[in-house]
């Protein structure tokens, strides 16, 4: 269950841009631009940092796990075009072909007021396997990736993105209303019986700005649990 936590999280975390922005500054009106230098994670004493360089612009160039790094590039309209990993090029243009399947991972059934999901569905372990309800709870702060996203020109990529919900009854969503506006504080997964089958809850130790200077995160399950530590920088 742990991976598939991590699984959800990249979904709910990663995945015109005015729209999206929009309901970023609604849901955090006194929300201050911040963007994320390096993140250090740390779990059964082992320590995993990833870089996020920018140009003079404060566009993100590339991304760094200290032993590969992935490249980005941008079009003359600084609109994301492609991002290169180990000589393998991804372009851009390839998401805005056909709308990707997202119920092979899970959907959205219900969203807060501020436009956080807060109710979803996810697959247990892949595609057909148990489906089970994952409730979200949030801090009142601002998603703290939102900005490096942006940076990124993924906040652009969100919002042209178009994710199929269903396989009988397709419903067809943009990508950008999986993205929350706040940050997570816990996320609890239930079978259709009620019973408890992982949690995850997440403390922070904010900065005066409302973002994260470190978290710990917790998880359990029946078979498993753990705690780890991740330490959050910004660029000056």
């Amino acid at each position: 269950m742990k991976r598939q936590f991590f699984l959800i999280c990249f979904c709910i975390i990663l995945f015109g841009c005015s729209k999206t922005e929009d309901g970023f500054n609604d849901a955090n009106p006194d929300a201050v631009e911040k963007l994320i230098k390096k993140l250090v994670v740390i779990y059964d004493n082992e320590s995993f940092s990833y870089t996020v360089n920018y140009d003079p612009d404060k566009k993100v160039t590339s991304i760094s796990d200290g032993s590969s790094s992935a490249f980005l590039s941008y079009s003359t309209n600084n609109s994301l075009n492609s991002v290169t990993h180990k000589n393998e090029t991804f372009n851009m243009s390839e998401l805005y072909q056909a709308p990707y399947d997202a119920f092979d991972v899970g959907s959205v059934l219900e969203y807060d007021d501020k436009g956080n999901p807060i109710l979803i569905e996810v697959y247990e372990n892949g595609y057909g396997s148990e489906i089970l309800l994952g409730e979200i709870i949030y801090d009142k702060n601002p998603n703290p990736f939102f900005y490096t996203l942006k940076a990124a020109g993924l906040i652009d990529v969100l919002d042209r993105v178009e994710l199929n919900f269903g396989f009988s009854n397709p419903v067809i969503s943009k990508a950008r209303q999986l993205l929350p506006f706040n940050s997570i504080k816990s996320m609890i997964f239930r079978d259709y019986d009620g019973i408890t089958r992982s949690e995850v809850h997440i403390d922070y130790d904010y900065d005066i700005d409302g973002y994260p200077k470190n978290a710990i995160v917790s998880y359990l399950s029946s078979t498993e649990s753990g705690v780890y530590n991740i330490y959050y920088h910004y660029l000056e």
